[in-house]
Formats: C-alpha cells, structure tokens, sequence
C-alpha cells in the first residue's frame, strides 16, 4: 500500500480506498484503521510481462503498520510496513518453437498457490519537499515478484489542507520477476483534503495513475 503523509494520512477510524494502474500493473487496496499506527483490509493485484506471456492476479487479506514516525518542526518522516496472506494465480505461456502458419500456443501454465505479499516505505516530507523509497513484494512457492519504486518531489507553493496542492514528482520504478528492467517517470501530483489524484507517464511514453479517498 502506498501511505502518504500529506493529506492527514490514515486518520483514526477511517477508510481509504486506493486504485494505481501502469502498464504493467493494476492495484486495487481497501482498508479501515481503528488507530493512527495500523490498519486493515483487503488488496487485489493483477500483474502481466511485457510480452504478454506471463500473468499474475492475487487477492489479500492485508495489515499496515506506521513502525516510527518522526515529527519536526516543518517536516515529517515515517516507516510503514504491510503483510498481505491470500490467494495468487498465476500462468505461464511457453513456446518449444517458431510458430509456423496455421499452428497455435498450447495452453498455458497454470499455477494457483497461496501466497503473501510484504511491503517496506519509508518517507521524509516538508510541506513543499517529498521523498520516498518503497519495496513491494508478491511470493508463493512457484512465483517471485518484486517491484522497488523511488519518488522525489517539489511543490512551488506551501499549502495547507483546504488547499489544492500540486505537486510534481520524478520517480524511478525497477522491476525484478516477470519483467526485469527500470523504468523512470515524471507525474503530477494533486490532491485536497481527502482525495488524492496522481498522473503521470514514464519513460516509454505509457501512462501511470493513481487515486486515493479518504472518508
């Protein structure tokens, strides 16, 4: 899951819904916290290779914890982290060979295990500086996924809460698994009180999105 620290990030007895989509990926996260420091939910996640051949689609139940957090005069940093224990199905497609006219792929590999899912982020933010570093995780005994995600961003103007706020932020993604590579990024970031919408694309010119509510 991906905590943020602006806006009044995961208020006690609150709900967040978060949805981010790239190419490569689909999340889809539902949580309640009943504390400031945790909280609990469901995530679903679809993933596929670049070349199409590889598949993944696992569901969650998931626990979120804030482990430290820092506050400053002016700025903040923090430590989260998350287990998720459910379901992941995933599916290989092989080839022996060249296909020649006429012939078609066999079927492909299907593998359902139970799996988990751990998350690392840690994150230091001023009201017109942010950083980022997170390490995400998908594992069974057939399948190994890991995505390492980078941000750093600026907002020309300190805001407060009722304010929109816009951001703009660099990020660098790499990839270990399905697809093995590193990808940068450029987005803008925008948010106000409770809702959270950020846009952007990365380098091979495909777009990247996410929105988080808070309610």
């Amino acid at each position: 899951m991906r905590f943020r620290l602006l806006p009044n990030r995961l208020p006690t007895d609150a709900t967040t819904f978060m949805h981010e989509r790239d190419r490569n990926s689909s999340q889809a996260e539902l949580f309640y916290a009943p504390a400031h420091w945790w909280s609990i939910g469901l995530a679903q996640t679809s993933m596929q290779s670049d070349d199409k051949m590889q598949q993944l689609d696992a569901s969650y139940a998931q626990v979120n914890f804030l482990l430290k957090r820092w506050n400053l005069a002016g700025a903040q940093g923090n430590i989260f982290d998350s287990y998720g224990w459910g379901m992941v199905n995933s599916s290989k497609q092989t080839m022996a060979g060249p296909l020649h006219p006429g012939h078609v792929l066999p079927p492909p590999t299907q593998y359902g295990k139970n799996g988990h899912r751990i998350g690392v982020q840690g994150d230091f933010e001023t009201r017109q500086f942010y950083t980022s570093f997170k390490i995400d995780v998908h594992q069974t005994p057939l399948f190994f996924e890991r995505t390492d995600t980078g941000q750093i961003g600026f907002s020309p103007v300190a805001h407060d809460y009722d304010d929109l706020a816009v951001w703009f932020v660099a990020q660098i993604r790499k990839y270990r698994g399905m697809n093995d590579k590193t990808e940068a990024g450029v987005f803008v970031r925008l948010f106000k009180k409770n809702i959270w919408v950020e846009i952007g694309v990365n380098e091979r010119r495909k777009s990247q999105m996410m929105l988080m509510i808070n309610y």
